[in-house]
């Protein structure tokens, strides 16, 4: 069974897992992945969760850059966002 790490990172977010502070000690338990993963209802093995863990540790970091880009109020969206 394959989990998209878009919807493992999501779990955790519903899990309550603070990102600031993951991507400051960019280490993840295996005890709060294998918490994501039962939310998610996947229920994946120890193994599975040690491959994942290195990569969603990389995307926390870059979520955290992400959310802390500070962007002007005066910057509107792209006219491809915009739905007319």
């Amino acid at each position: 069974m394959t989990v998209a790490r878009r919807r493992l990172l999501q779990a955790l977010t519903l899990a309550g897992f603070d990102t600031a502070a993951a991507a400051q000690d960019s280490t993840l338990t295996l005890e709060a992945l294998r918490s994501a993963s039962r939310l998610r209802g996947t229920g994946l093995s120890d193994d599975r969760l040690q491959i994942l863990k290195p990569v969603l540790e990389r995307r926390l970091a870059q979520l955290q850059a992400l959310r802390s880009f500070d962007i002007d109020d005066a910057i509107g969206p792209t006219p491809g966002i915009l739905v007319e």
